[in-house]
C-alpha cells in the first residue's frame, strides 16, 4: 500500500516560515502513516487471519518506529517481544521508549539543520522544538491512535505510550561516519545503510548500453516512490529539461508520464532500479529529494548528489550531505532559484568539480568500514532477541526511571533545601549570637 503525492502537495516553505513547521510535518506524518494506515491494515482480510493464529506460530514481530505505533498492540495481544526499526536517522520520540540519552545540547532534531556545535539560541530552538515534536506525536500518533486500537483489539488494550515501552531493540538507521557521534544504549543498534543490497542486480541490456555509451558519463535525477515528478510545476520542469539539454553528460530521469519533448542526451522511464544505477560507473551524480534511503545508497556508490529537497527529513539530509562536502542543493520552493541558468550552474559546477567525487570516495570508504554488513548485523541482533526470550537485560534501568528521578531533580531538591536549611540554622545561630552581645555589653558596663 504506496500513496504517492504531487510535487505540489509536498511543497511549501522551509522550516521557519509561515506554512511549513513542526506541526505541519507531523500533520504530514499522520497523513501518510497515522490512524487512516492503520485500519488499513487491521482491516485485512490477511491480518485477521493471523491474529487468529492461521499462519502458525511466530518468535517476535518487527514494526516501525517513524510513524503510528498502533501495531505494538500486535506483540502485545500475541505475547511477542517486539523489535523495531526507524528508516529515519534518528526521530526524537524514539529514545524515551528505550532509555536511550537524547540530550538537545548537541543531539540535533532530525528535521532540524543544525550541524556541530550549537550556539544558544540553537540549543534553545533544538531543545523546545524537540519537545513540541515529541507532544504533537504522542499527541497525532499514540493518543489519536488509541481509540482505534482498542476498537479492534478490545477496551482492555493498554495506551500506545506504555506498550511500546516493551520494545526489546531499536533497529537504526544511523552510521557514525556520517552522523555525530552519540552514547549508544544496548538495546539500540546502528544499521545504517541496512536496505542497501550487496551486491547490486544487474541492469537491463538496453540501458546498460545507454549508459556505457555516455562519453562524458550519466546524470541520474529521481524523485523516489512517493513523489511524482509528472506533477511538478511547468516552469521547474522546463528549467531543468534546459539545463539538461546544454549538458555533455546524458541524463535518466525517473519520470512517469509519456509525452515529454526530451533532448537527445535524456532519457525517461516511469521506474528505474536506482540502487543498480548508483553503482555503474559512468555515474557521476545524483539528483534527488533527499530521501534518506536512496541518498544512503548513492554515498554506498561513491557518488555526490544534487538535491532537490521538498518535505520532512530532506532538508536536513541534504545538509548534512553538504557539510561533508558530498552535495549541493537547489530549492524548490524558491522560483528565484530555479531557473535555467542556476540549474545549469549548479550541474556543471559538480560534474565538473572532481573535488565532489574524491571526498565521496572517502565517506564511502568510511561508511562501508564496519565489522560487518548493516543486514548481517541486524539479523544478528534480532536473532538474539528471540534467543533469550525478549533479552530484557539490555534494557538500561534509567528508561524506567520518573523524570524527574533520571534528571536528579529530587536529589538537587533534598541538597538544595539541606544547603538552605543549614544555612538557615547558621543565619539564626549567628542572629542570636550577636543579639546575646548586644544585650550583654550594658551590663558589663554598670558593673564597672
Amino acid at each position: 500500500m504506496v500513496s504517492t503525492y504531487s510535487f505540489d502537495m509536498v511543497t511549501a516553505p522551509k522550516w521557519g516560515l509561515p506554512g511549513y513547521n513542526e506541526r505541519n510535518s507531523m500533520a504530514i506524518l499522520s497523513t501518510i502513516a497515522g490512524e487512516g494506515l492503520c485500519r488499513d491494515v487491521f482491516t485485512l482480510p490477511d491480518f485477521d487471519h493471523l491474529m487468529k493464529g492461521g499462519f502458525g506460530r511466530f518468535d517476535l514481530v518487527l514494526t516501525e518506529v517513524f510513524g503510528s505505533d498502533c501495531f505494538a498492540a500486535v506483540p502485545y495481544k500475541l505475547g511477542l517481544p517486539v523489535v523495531s526499526l526507524s528508516s529515519a536517522p534518528d526521530v526524537s520520540w524514539l529514545h524515551e521508549r528505550i532509555g536511550s540519552v537524547d540530550n538537545p545540547s548537541y543531539i540535533a532534531n532530525v528535521f532540524g539543520d543544525y550541524r556541530g556545535r550549537m550556539t544558544l539560541w540553537e540549543r534553545m530552538h533544538n531543545a523546545f522544538s524537540g519537545l513540541y515534536l515529541n507532544h504533537l506525536f504522542k499527541y497525532y500518533m499514540q493518543d489519536g491512535c488509541d481509540p482505534l486500537v482498542r476498537e479492534f483489539f478490545g477496551p482492555g488494550v493498554p495506551p500506545l505510550r506504555e506498550l511500546v515501552r516493551n520494545t526489546s531493540l531499536v533497529l537504526l538507521n544511523r552510521h557514525v561516519s556520517i552522523h555525530a557521534a552519540r552514547p549508544v544504549v544496548p538495546n539500540l543498534v546502528l544499521v545504517g545503510g541496512l536496505h542497501v543490497r550487496e551486491p547490486p542486480g544487474a541492469l537491463d541490456a538496453d540501458t546498460r548500453a545507454w549508459m556505457d555509451g555516455a562519453q562524458h558519463g550519466v546524470v541520474f535525477f529521481s524523485l523516489g516512490s512517493l513523489i511524482r515528478a509528472a506533477t511538478m510545476p511547468a516552469r521547474i520542469r522546463d528549467a531543468l529539461l534546459g539545463a539538461f539539454a546544454e549538458l555533455p553528460q546524458r541524463v535518466l530521469w525517473k519520470y512517469e508520464d509519456d509525452g515529454l519533448v526530451l533532448p537527445p542526451n535524456v532519457r525517461v522511464a516511469k521506474w528505474l532500479p536506482q540502487l543498480d544505477i548508483l553503482t555503474h560507473p559512468k555515474t557521476v551524480l545524483f539528483m534527488t529529494h533527499g530521501g534518506l534511503m536512496g541518498t544512503l545508497e548513492a554515498l554506498h556508490s561513491s557518488v555526490p548528489m544534487l538535491g532537490l529537497p521538498l518535505f520532512a527529513d530532506q532538508m536536513s539530509n541534504m545538509h548534512l550531505y553538504k557539510s561533508l562536502g558530498i552535495a549541493d542543493q537547489l530549492d524548490p520552493h524558491d522560483h528565484a532559484a530555479m531557473t535555467k541558468a542556476v540549474v545549469l550552474a549548479k550541474l556543471r559546477n559538480m560534474t565538473g568539480d572532481a573535488g565532489y567525487r574524491e571526498r565521496a570516495r572517502e565517506i564511502a570508504s568510511l561508511f562501508r568500514d564496519r565489522p560487518r554488513r548493516a543486514l548481517d548485523e541486524a539479523v544478528w541482533w534480532i536473532e538474539y532477541v528471540v534467543r533469550h526470550r525478549g533479552a530484557p537485560h539490555l534494557r538500561p534501568l534509567g528508561a524506567d526511571l520518573p523524570l524527574y528521578q533520571y534528571l536528579l531533580l529530587d536529589v538537587a531538591a533534598v541538597v538544595l533545601a539541606a544547603a538552605v536549611l543549614v544555612g538557615s540554622l547558621i543565619a539564626l545561630a549567628v542572629r542570636r549570637a550577636l543579639q546575646g552581645a548586644t544585650w550583654s555589653s550594658p551590663t558589663k558596663m554598670k558593673l564597672k
